[in-house]
């Protein structure tokens, strides 16, 4: 059984997805990076070049052949989820969670984050790749909810204590039919 992670840009996912897989010596994969390898160019470049359908067509592929490999923690891209196919490899294949923080607190870690926040133009018009998280939220959450077997609060958490939990899902969730 593997462990999917959802989620807005900023909330956790290849960050304490990455350290939980370190912690529990199973694989990760980030399917942002698999995305960027097989390009061979930056997500942010494909999103300006190509257009984000293109992009998106680019991830459903790369999560589809990824997504049935078992044993492994993945961090999903953070629209993922508006893929009918997607969505259902997802539960098919695996346990989702959905790793989920205010707009705030996500506007304030891209922030900090100037690398991330610079290489992502934004995909609703808005100035910024912060300033969307709000109008991305109310588009996604439904998406998110339905997908997800357990939601974790990540917005006063640190990342250790993110990466914790989802160790602890890690456990749990493969033994319990959550559906």
């Amino acid at each position: 059984m593997s462990l999917f992670l959802i989620g807005l840009r900023g909330s956790g996912k290849s960050s304490a997805g990455r350290l939980a897989a370190a912690r529990l010596d199973v694989p990760f994969v980030d399917s942002d990076r698999l995305v960027e390898e097989r390009a061979a160019r930056p997500v942010a470049e494909i999103l300006t070049d190509d257009g984000e359908a293109s992009f998106r067509d680019r991830e459903r592929e790369v999560l589809l052949e990824v997504l049935p490999r078992p044993g492994q923690i993945v961090a999903t891209g953070g629209g993922c989820v508006l893929d009918s196919e997607v969505r259902a490899a997802l539960r098919r294949c695996g346990r989702v969670v959905w790793l989920d923080a205010p707009p705030p607190v996500l506007q304030e870690r891209l922030r900090r984050d100037a690398t991330e926040t610079a290489s992502r133009p934004p995909l609703t018009g808005a100035g910024d790749a912060s300033a969307e998280l709000p109008e991305l939220l109310a588009r996604r959450a439904p998406l998110y909810r339905q997908c997800a077997d357990a939601i974790v609060e990540t917005g006063d958490r640190s990342l250790e204590e993110v990466a914790y939990v989802i160790e602890q899902l890690w456990h749990v969730l493969p033994h319990h039919d959550l559906r």
